[in-house]
């Protein structure tokens, strides 16, 4: 199983996630989130061999994969949005405004 490497970054404003994915092309990933998980999946294809060709050594990895991110902070994953360029998925999650101050709560 092919199993891509992330880097999770946390700014001011929102979540970045970096998820290396060489050879993965947009149509063969997918991002979903449900209950503060996010979810990356996708397949990789293994490359065809050059003809009659046997392989001395292979080191990439290729098949299914599935990575899920617990998010402990309240998201706003309606405005989430992510690019995938020369190998390099990121994927920004903008935290959700804070309720600052004291906030009145009106009697009826």
């Amino acid at each position: 199983m092919y199993l891509p490497q992330i880097h999770v970054c946390q700014r001011p404003d929102e979540v970045v996630i970096l998820v290396e994915v060489p050879g993965i092309e947009r149509q063969d990933v997918s991002l979903s989130w449900k209950d503060s998980i996010l979810t990356i999946s996708g397949r990789k294809l293994q490359q065809p061999g050059a003809g009659n060709a046997r392989y001395m050594c292979v080191e990439r990895s290729y098949g299914a994969f599935r990575r899920e991110i617990a998010i402990g902070i309240p998201i706003d994953y309606k405005k989430a949005r992510a690019e995938l360029r020369n190998g390099l998925m990121r994927i920004y999650l903008p935290k959700m405004p804070e309720q600052k101050g004291q906030q009145g709560i009106p009697i009826e």
